[in-house]
């Protein structure tokens, strides 16, 4: 028994050494330690002992449930007897992973999977002869583990287990032939290693184990030709066969039906095409396919000859027939998964006749397939995910689904419904935790469910219908709810009346709610609320919003409640269209460290522009545009730095539901334009009708990734900056109804990208900047600047005027001008001259020309490739003669 085994003191203080160089934050080793009641370390957590020697034969601190950090102390060369070690999910913060492991000699269990190792894999580790497990790698994609050459693996010929996921094997040319050589391996997992592939494979590299059961090559950039011939030599043993994401092309042969033994098969994410080959019918122990994410085609073949097939995933890939009914016979079948493809098909009861064991059915995203049921029809299966988005479900609310008391997940979204809604939908099932009827047109009232569901997390998701009435009493167990864009009305009291404990996504934007926020709101720990759109009033109570707040478009009034000075980590703010007024808080840019989006537009904010802004340094969306700002625009707006870099892929944005980017309505090129999943692109500034004084900074010219500066109606003067051609992104430029003077900067005529131009009424002068890129902006950008000339404008800048009479030319003193005597001289004297010589020099060449027919040829094709040349060396020779004369008359 383990209560008579003795601890040996030696591998005891090892252990201890071992100990004192790791950091324990979650108490893993709180029962090691020297005191008397804990001196017995063969009773410490982690450690087994031999029932015969005493001797430490397992150290098994995987950090599943709390990550262990700092070193692995070469003490444990001290416990020789170490047959097993297990450190899996710890931090050894990307330390390399110490050679001395090698000299374990008597180790079989190695596992260090997912903690942070980096560096080259020591080859040392070759030297564990009798070593059956090994777990290198990482659960997600890192590449910080590299091995270049595997020659030290195939020393290891008792491994039966081996993990090197997201381990680097670019180098690694000899993984194959290495592989081959480990002939008692029986799992293999080497996906998302970077393989190489073997060119040319020969025979040889196909002598593959017989042991094998279970590999993953996934997320490589494997092909067909390697991989399929080297797959096809595996014996009948092989059970799963993961290639996900790889680089399989052509079709899937015929031969993959040989594989009899297989239970797992994925080919996703892959260019495979054709058909599915109807030799899937023979895989008889088949438990889960998945062909998504290809370019397959075709119908599903017949499949009644799987009769244990319990897992078939068709989703994502480019099947445009008709779903076979065979399936119905598949009577072992739990999974069906044809999602995403282009399936036309009318689905009846005989797809199911035989499906009495299916848990999830996903025909989603197929819009060419519809229902026939019989209203009676009682289902051979019980399902616990219902995925039909998408599909033609409707017009009515499927009434076969009232059969399915176990139901988890539900989504009959955009299904083309147009119905009541169904009390006894409540009732399916207590353990809901999904439901989303969303892009219908569902009307009428939402009945009470506040007690209708008991799972820990529960969405729903009613947006885009028709519902009427108060909101329904919400479940006190709701995660997420989104009751958008439907006819919701009167006030949200029922919010209250049951505490919302796990809350964390509220949306009831565009309805017709109104009165005051209740205080409950106080007690909510939110990381999204959205209730823009309605007619809600009364000041902004006391929120608890950790992401994401947008109150838009009501009638708020009040001053910016001083508690969301505690919410540090707010990165999108929407109070624009409301009523609020004060001056605008030098809190919020002390605050808001995290801040992406910030919008006060049409408010009746006034006071100055706070500096503290210019510490908002993810800041991308600034409008404070219609209020009653004053003062001058800080001169540190180049402190967001967000404007200065490019976008990466709007890594500020936080996803809040899959696939989702935050989403928000921006005044853009004087329109509102709402962006969905976009809104990280966009880089703008409006400050427009508001006070503001003094000159635009020049610092906001090194904002160089800006996309949008909008400063028009206020009262801003001076000239315009010099270097504002630096801000090459500018699509938007809008700088009108100010009192701007001086002449337009030729960096203007630089922003090559500016979609839209406005420097109207204002006090420009001088000849607008000559630009092809200018010239496609209208006189409206430049009207109303008295002093400003020339094209778009229908008004010519003094000395583009051509004379009328040159016998009247002269200046204000009766002097002949410079320009216009070098102009008579040039036109009267060198024109005329050039035209005399013309004339001889045509009939001289060209009446020899009409004489002779292929000199005549010969001379026009020669014309027509040298007249642009001809005019533009004209053209510089009349600059230069100019120029010639203005030094002769100076002289």
């Amino acid at each position: 028994m383990k209560d008579d085994i003795r601890c040996l003191e030696k591998e005891r203080e090892a252990l201890l050494k071992f100990k004192d160089e790791l950091i324990d934050e979650y108490g893993q080793l709180s029962s090691w330690g020297n005191q008397k009641d804990k001196e017995e370390c063969c009773k410490w957590r982690g450690i087994i002992c031999d029932n015969l020697t005493n001797h430490i034969i397992q150290l098994d601190l995987n950090g599943a449930s709390g990550r262990l950090r700092g070193n692995i102390s070469a003490r444990l060369l001290e416990i020789q007897h170490l047959r097993h070690i297990n450190l899996s999910f710890n931090d050894f913060n990307y330390s390399r992973i110490p050679q001395f492991i090698g000299s374990l000699e008597r180790l079989q269990y190695l596992d260090l999977f997912d903690s942070y190792f980096s560096g080259e894999i020591p080859h040392h580790l070759g030297n564990l002869s009798e070593l059956q497990f090994l777990g290198l790698g990482f659960t997600e994609n890192d590449g910080m583990l590299t091995s270049t050459n595997l020659d030290w693996l195939s020393r290891l010929h008792s491994l039966r287990y081996l993990n090197l996921r997201h381990v680097n094997l670019t180098t690694a040319t000899n993984w194959l032939q290495t592989i081959n050589k480990l002939i008692h391996l029986k799992v293999l997992h080497l996906s998302h290693c970077h393989l190489p592939t073997v060119l040319p494979p020969s025979p040889s590299m196909f002598n593959v184990s017989n042991s094998l059961y279970e590999l993953d090559l996934s997320g490589n950039d494997l092909s067909s030709f390697f991989i399929f011939p080297w797959l096809f030599n595996f014996s009948s043993g092989l059970s799963y066969f993961d290639l996900d994401s790889n680089k399989l092309q052509g079709s899937i042969p015929d031969a993959i039906g040989n594989l009899l033994s297989l239970s797992y098969l994925s080919l996703n994410e892959n260019q495979l095409e054709g058909e599915i080959p109807i030799s899937l019918g023979n895989m008889s122990s088949l438990s889960y396919l998945d062909l998504s994410s290809n370019q397959l085609m075709g119908i599903v073949p017949q499949l009644a000859l799987s009769s244990s097939l319990t897992h078939l995933s068709l989703d994502h890939n480019m099947f445009n027939g008709t779903v076979t009914q065979s399936i119905g016979s598949l009577s072992k079948l739990e999974y069906l998964n044809l999602g995403s493809n282009h399936f036309e098909d009318i689905i009846t009861e005989s797809h199911f006749f035989n499906l009495s064991q299916l848990q999830l059915l996903d025909l989603s995203y197929n819009p060419g397939i519809s229902f026939d049921f019989s209203l009676g029809w009682n289902p051979p299966f019980q399902l616990r995910r219902v995925l039909l988005a998408g599909c033609k479900v409707g017009p009515h609310f499927p009434t076969w689904l009232r059969t399915q008391t176990t139901l988890y997940a539900l989504d009959i979204s955009n299904a083309e419904i147009l119905d009541t809604f169904p009390g006894w939908l409540w009732e399916l099932s207590p353990n809901l935790g999904y439901l989303n009827l969303s892009h219908n047109n569902f009307h009428g009232v939402v009945h009470d469910f506040s007690s209708k569901f008991s799972t820990d997390f529960l969405a729903i998701d009613l947006s885009f219908n028709h519902f009427s009435g108060s909101l329904p009493i919400l479940p006190p167990n709701a995660s997420f709810l989104h009751f958008s864009n439907n006819k919701f009305s009167g006030p949200i009291t029922n919010l209250c009346n049951e505490t919302i404990y796990s809350l964390v996504y509220l949306d009831f934007s565009n309805n017709l709610l109104s009165g005051q926020l209740p205080d409950c709101f106080a007690n909510l720990k939110l990381d999204f609320l959205n209730l823009a759109h309605n007619n809600f009033s009364g000041n902004i109570p006391s929120v608890s919003i950790l992401i994401s707040l947008h109150l838009q478009n009501n009638s708020f009034s009040g001053e910016i409640p001083t508690s969301l000075s505690y919410l540090a980590t707010l990165s999108f703010i929407d109070l624009s269209r409301n009523k609020l007024t004060g001056k605008i808080p030098t809190w919020m840019g002390d605050t808001f460290i995290d801040l992406v989006f910030l919008s006060l537009r049409s408010n009746e904010f006034f006071g100055s522009i706070p500096s503290n802004l210019c510490y908002l340094s993810h800041l991308q969306v600034l409008d404070l545009s219609l209020n009653k700002i004053s003062g001058a625009i800080p001169k540190c707006l180049n402190n967001l730095t967000a404007m200065v870099q490019e976008v990466d892929n709007g890594i500020d944005y936080i996803t809040l539901r899959p696939g989702d980017f935050e989403s928000a309505t921006v005044m853009w090129k004087r329109k509102e334009h709402k962006y969905i999943n976009t809104l990280q692109l966009v880089k703008l500034i409006d400050l427009s009708r508001n006070n503001l004084v003094g000159d635009i900074p020049t610092e906001i010219t090194s904002l160089v990734m800006l996309v949008g500066l909008n400063l028009s109606r206020n009262n801003l003067s001076g000239i315009l900056p010099a270097k504002i051609g630096r801000l090459r992104s500018l699509d938007f430029l809008d700088l009108s109804r100010n009192h701007f003077s001086g002449g337009i900067p030729t960096g203007v005529s630089q922003l090559d990208q500016l979609g839209v131009l406005d420097l109207s009424y204002n006090n420009l002068s001088g000849k607008i900047p000559q630009n092809i890129h200018l010239q496609t902006f209208g006189a409206s950008a430049f009207e109303g600047n008295p002093d400003l000339c020339g094209l778009p404008l229908n008004k010519t800048c003094p000395g583009d005027e051509i004379p009328q009479d040159p016998k009247i030319i002269g200046n204000a003193n009766g002097m002949k001008d410079p320009d216009e005597e070098e102009d008579r001289l040039i036109s009267d004297g060198f024109y005329i001259t050039m035209a005399i010589g013309f004339v001889f020099g045509f009939w001289g060449v060209c009446g020899t020309l009409v004489i002779n027919n292929s000199w005549r040829i010969a001379f026009f094709k020669l014309w027509n490739s040298s007249m642009d040349w001809l005019y533009e060396k004209i053209a510089i020779n009349k600059i230069r003669l100019k120029e010639a004369f203005h030094k002769f008359v100076k002289f």
